[in-house]
């Protein structure tokens, strides 16, 4: 499908609001009436739970009140977003997907999402995902299954799958997602856009409904690099060192292990040296082999602790698991249950082992500047073909996530390489910087490998 609507830049946007060539309510007006084609009663995709019509237009002429007395309204000014529904909103209801099991209005804004509104972002509606975030497909027993905006019969990826489609679809400019195990990165690639997971212990979760305490992180999905940079600002990850590389840097070396490639789908792997080749095109790129710690220990780990840390969550948060049994989705049950079967000492071992991954992981960056591995061993995956479809998903973004670097997700070649959004090219591809190094991190992608934008 073609998007609704070609959103320009988010700085743009905000240029335009602040000068008064626009004003932030014609965007939220635009916005909502774009986001009523997606919503649940909508025979094309229950990409949003619920619009906050009142309030987003509230906002917006506050926002335009503002500029008329001449007062500052933020970097952000007027740009309509969505809210992907495991984020609390004050005075919203918060599902997390599971609207049978958890149902509660919220009594203030979680701090990430206040940030963006106090930048003059104006929140327009809730997102669908994955029920309580469990899995990357973009299946909702609840509230359906979110499609995939490129190809036909598949599925967004998730669990921020109705973020992600919501920009992808042209409905907003941006909009917020959370990933534990791949939820931004992958359906950002799927959806043909870009998603970043800043690095753990960016910023407090206060207000995120939790799937993994130790895991969780929350970002942006929007359309381009820029807008990538420009959303972060200077305060969405206080902890990020500004861009520190300059024009005077003869080369970057990206690290890459060839062995992650096993396993993964032929025309993938394809793609994925399609990719590096493009990339070495320009003379300042240099990729180096390197032989990364063992993705397999890392999953067995970030697995344990995302299991067990959910499943003490869920029980404090709603109670035994069996009353709920036949209020929750097969794999949220599942999970639960195999959840229930670990003890603290597999626990202990595990937090242990992934502490040891994060560091053998910082060590590679002894040598090279940004490691680079595809994101899913396939394309978007099939409706039809859930749930044996979606058991490999997590294979490389769970444990890539787990080493708590930050990551750029997104499609591995788009239409200007010649490529198109194939399913192959929307397997996607992760590039990962040092630690707290968001901006270089997309410095080094826009500069140096002209990435997909």
């Amino acid at each position: 499908m073609q998007p609704y609507h070609h959103w320009p830049s988010l700085k743009a946007i905000s240029l335009e609001v602040k000068s008064g060539s626009r004003s932030a309510r014609s965007q939220v007006e635009l916005a909502l009436s774009l986001a009523q084609r997606e919503t649940l009663d909508s025979d094309i995709s229950p990409t949003f739970i619920r619009l906050d019509v009142e309030g987003a237009l509230e906002l917006a002429e506050l926002v335009d009140a503002k500029i008329k007395r001449g007062e500052g309204c933020g970097d952000l000014c007027g740009i309509p977003f969505a809210v992907k529904d495991n984020i609390d909103w004050l005075d919203l209801v918060t599902t997390t997907g599971s609207p049978k099991v958890y149902s509660k209005k919220a009594r203030k804004t979680a701090s990430v999402l206040q940030g963006l509104i106090e930048r003059g972002a104006i929140p327009i509606g809730k997102t669908n995902m994955n029920e309580w975030a469990v899995g990357l497909t973009g299946e909702n027993i609840h509230f359906g299954n979110v499609p995939n905006p490129h190809l036909n019969g598949c599925l967004s990826g998730g669990s921020s799958s109705g973020s992600a489609r919501a920009v992808a679809m042209g409905i907003v400019p941006m909009a917020l997602g959370s990933d534990t195990g791949g939820s931004i990165r992958i359906p950002a690639a799927w959806c043909g856009i870009i998603g970043l997971r800043p690095s753990s212990g960016s910023f407090s979760l206060d207000g995120i409904v939790p799937r993994s305490r130790s895991l969780d992180v929350v970002g942006p999905l929007v359309n381009t690099l820029e807008d990538c940079e420009y959303f972060l600002g200077t305060s969405f990850t206080p902890k990020s060192t500004p861009t520190q590389l300059g024009n005077n840097v003869a080369t970057i070396k990206i690290g890459w292990d060839p062995r992650l490639l096993d396993g993964v789908d032929v025309t993938v792997r394809k793609t994925f040296f399609q990719f590096m080749q493009n990339a070495q095109a320009n003379p300042a790129v240099k990729f180096l082999e390197q032989f990364w710690p063992d993705f397999s220990v890392a999953t067995e780990s970030a697995l344990t602790i995302l299991q067990m840390e959910f499943f003490k969550d869920f029980k404090a948060i709603c109670g035994e698991v069996e009353l709920f049994a036949d209020q929750l989705g097969k794999p949220v049950v599942n999970e639960l249950r195999t959840s229930a079967t670990l003890d603290s000492q597999a626990l202990t071992r595990a937090y242990e082992k992934l502490g040891q991954f994060r560091q053998a992981m910082a060590s590679l960056y002894n040598m090279v500047d940004l490691l680079a591995l595809p994101l899913t061993p396939c394309g978007p995956i099939e409706a039809t073909k859930l749930p044996e479809a979606a058991k490999p998903l997590r294979k490389l973004s769970l444990p890539m996530g787990a080493s708590g670097l930050p990551i750029l997700g997104m499609p591995l070649l788009s239409a200007k390489d010649g490529a198109g959004l194939t399913a192959p090219s929307l397997a996607g591809i992760q590039l990962v910087g040092r630690q707290f190094q968001e901006h270089n991190l997309i410095f080094m992608v826009k500069t140096y490998l002209d990435a997909p934008r």
